[in-house]
């Protein structure tokens, strides 16, 4: 999937019961996820808050059953942050393991990372996401904040 953009490998290790949760997607579902590093005019970053990562992240979610990547990273942007996105080219397609604590591996999935367009304004968290809870946060960033979340593997591809 997307030979001519930078693949990373990413390991992430989880409890059972959120590989549990997760696996009816990765193995039955698409194991594919797709976000956006969407910019504004100014060169601003969306960003968005949630309670699966560990400070700021990119607007993004899993792709459904006969979606394209890039039709989901737009639909998920809309979701998390209000935005209508113009979705580009994959910056990078992270090839993940996930694994136990013990590092047994259980399943593989993609994330796919999009460059992306938009403009306006962001509204408040409560009017986000699919549920009531999904958004804690959504704005827009001068940069990229030193809490962002997996920033070591990622920043390389969204600076540029």
């Amino acid at each position: 999937m997307f030979p001519d953009a930078p693949h990373e490998p990413h390991v992430l290790r989880l409890p059972p019961e959120r590989l549990d949760a997760l696996e009816a997607w990765a193995v039955g579902g698409t194991g594919l996820a797709a976000a956006a590093r969407v910019r504004d005019p100014d060169g601003r970053l969306a960003l968005i808050e949630n309670a699966w990562t560990d400070g700021p992240f990119l607007p993004g979610g899993g792709v459904e059953p006969g979606e394209r990547p890039r039709e989901a990273a737009r639909r998920e942007v809309r979701e998390e942050t209000g935005l209508d996105a113009e979705v580009g080219d994959p910056l990078v397609v992270l090839d993940q393991s996930y694994r136990t604590p013990a590092d047994e591996e259980r399943f593989a999935a993609a994330f796919v990372v999009f460059a992306a367009t938009a403009a306006g304004e962001i509204p408040p968290a409560p009017a986000l996401g699919v549920t009531d809870d999904e958004i804690r946060a959504a704005g827009w960033y001068d940069g990229l904040p030193a809490d962002f979340h997996e920033r070591d593997l990622l920043a390389p591809y969204l600076c540029r």
